[in-house]
């Protein structure tokens, strides 16, 4: 008796470079008696594990294959077609996906060169192989010599040291050249760009020319990587009229620009920069539901609005835009303020489910959001309505950031909302409070920065910030997921920035003092708590001290100056 695998042995004579066991893996063995004569082999019925070398795609004919002949020799074919046959479903559906997989990879090959013309280029001088280049490409491109002869002309517009006169004749000639072609030049990389400068020459005649052409291909300029920046040029440049012209095109397109990077970077600039009410109204409300780009309503309305007057709308326009906002949050699009305004837009009027849904695509994406004023509402919704564990991911992502997110007009707001709610203090020292400390003269001298300390100081005192900032803060103390006292949250953000706050006044307290601002700042960090304090707020003795000490020293130069 001997025992066999489904791994052919070498013979004895036969020396292996390198011995690997499979032993421990084989799904079976079978014992075979040397008294048989006659072994009927049948295929195996058990179901294949996963195989040690690469596997082959079904289209793809595997060098091994052999043929099946009339004296019973092995056919590794029927062998691997039974084989398949034992497959269970998620095999065949991952051999599916790798099928999928390499269809998707394999790229149509280029014909440009082939095997006989890099022959004869290896045959040629540089000289010889950049004229025969030159005759490939102008054979693949029937606008070629066109585009040549324009660059030519380009280059002597362009350039400071080219005579004004001359410089007239080949914007004549150049003009010339572009007119009647201009929807074939513009979306190369390199004739593009010659547009853009016969508009910087802010000629009328021109430009004016030159975007009647153009009007037709708009909205598919706005969608290419180069074509696109002559649209923001007319934008910036054109009349009134043109301008018009440009966001009127848009209609009915909104959201599929918004999908593409650059034409979401052209709606955006002509959404804030240049649209009036109504044509803003028009872009959004693409987003609130096909019915609105089909029914076109003169009167513009906010969603609130909306809502109102047809409740019945809300849960059809609030799904279209889930569908919308999350095709937009894994892309760069995600820091416009257009996207921020369909965001503050879905946080207002969505259920728990969906913002719950919105957090989980949102946290890693938190400090892109702060710099606008809708799109930190809804970052600060994002940190009161996310879970334990996501709100450390959204500390965490602060790192670096947050000297800069508390300079900003709204981005100082969100840290606020994470003072007030998270309850992991020692993460939010680490993270937050501690690059405060370390930045704290930076911060202090900066006018929202000051805020934020305030804040830390302070929280929910009306002397540093206004009311309606106060109210808004407040939408976040019904979350579910903060347990701990506001007053324990509080002083313990406190008790981290003492040491460096207190350090930083005592040693500048006279260039701060004599600042209106500073000085009730400084008043506001040295007062004792008070009933309307919201936590038991103590300023260390020492630190107390260092502080008296440098306000008499200028007490007392005040009183030697004057005297």
């Amino acid at each position: 008796m001997y025992v066999d695998s489904s791994i052919e042995s070498q013979s004895k004579g036969e020396k292996s470079d390198k011995r690997v066991s499979f032993s421990g893996n084989m799904a079976s063995v079978k014992v075979f008696d040397k008294n048989v004569k006659n072994l009927e082999i049948k295929p195996s019925s058990a179901a294949p594990g996963k195989g040690i070398l690469r596997a082959v795609p079904p289209n793809v004919d595997s060098p091994h294959e052999e043929k099946v002949n009339g004296s019973g020799e092995h056919d590794i074919s029927e062998d691997n077609d039974v084989i398949a046959n034992g497959k269970d479903e998620k095999n065949m559906l991952a051999g599916n996906a790798m099928e999928a997989s390499v269809k998707r990879k394999t790229r149509k090959s280029s014909e440009w060169v082939t095997k006989k013309v890099k022959e004869q280029l290896m045959n040629m001088d540089r000289k010889q192989r950049k004229a025969f280049l030159r005759q490939l490409k102008a054979q693949k491109n029937p606008h070629f010599d066109r585009a040549m002869q324009c660059k030519l002309l380009w280059e002597k517009v362009r350039s400071k040291k080219t005579p004004k006169q001359e410089r007239d004749e080949c914007v004549s000639q150049l003009f010339g050249l572009v007119k009647g072609y201009a929807s074939k030049l513009i979306y190369a990389h390199d004739t593009c760009r010659i547009f853009e400068c016969l508009l910087a020459l802010k000629r009328p005649g021109i430009t004016s020319a030159i975007f009647d052409e153009l009007s037709p291909e708009l909205v598919r300029m706005t969608k290419n990587k180069y074509a696109h920046f002559f649209v923001l040029r007319m934008l910036k440049y054109g009349s009134k009229e043109q301008r018009n012209t440009i966001i009127n095109a848009f209609r009915g397109h909104a959201v599929s620009l918004m999908r593409i990077v650059f034409a979401a970077q052209v709606l955006e600039t002509a959404y804030n920069d240049f649209a009036n009410a109504q044509q803003r109204f028009d872009i959004i409300s693409e987003f609130y539901g096909r019915e609105f780009v089909m029914f076109r309503s003169d009167k513009p309305r906010t969603l609130d609005e909306i809502v109102a007057e047809e409740p019945s709308k809300k849960k059809l326009i609030v799904r279209h835009l889930e569908e919308q906002i999350l095709a937009l949050v894994e892309k760069t699009t995600i820091r416009l303020s257009l996207c921020h305004r369909l965001l503050k837009d879905f946080v207002t009027h969505c259920d728990s489910d969906q913002l719950t849904n919105l957090v989980d695509s949102l946290k890693d994406r938190i400090p892109e959001l702060v710099h606008t004023s809708d799109g930190s509402y809804v970052a600060m919704k994002c940190v009161w309505y996310a879970n334990v564990k996501d709100r450390k991911l959204i500390v965490k992502n602060f790192k670096d950031l947050v000297v800069k997110t508390a300079m900003e007009h709204y981005g100082h707001r969100v840290l606020l909302a994470i003072f007030d709610t998270v309850d992991d203090t020692v993460l939010v020292n680490k993270y937050i409070t501690s690059e405060l400390g370390n930045e704290i003269s930076k911060v202090i001298l900066d006018s929202w920065g000051e805020k934020v300390i305030h804040y830390l100081v302070h929280p929910r005192d009306g002397r540093g910030m206004p009311r309606e900032e106060i109210e808004l803060l407040s939408e976040g103390d019904t979350n579910p997921f903060s347990k701990k006292e506001k007053k324990n949250r509080y002083a313990e953000l406190y008790g981290k920035l003492c040491e460096s706050l207190y350090t930083y006044l005592s040693a500048n307290m006279e260039s701060l003092i004599f600042e209106s601002n500073r000085s009730k700042f400084i008043a506001a960090c040295l007062e004792t708590t008070s009933t309307y304090d919201l936590f038991d707020r103590q300023v260390p003795a020492e630190m107390r001290k260092k502080c008296n000490e440098a306000l008499v020293e200028i007490a007392k130069t005040g009183v030697y100056s004057n005297g």
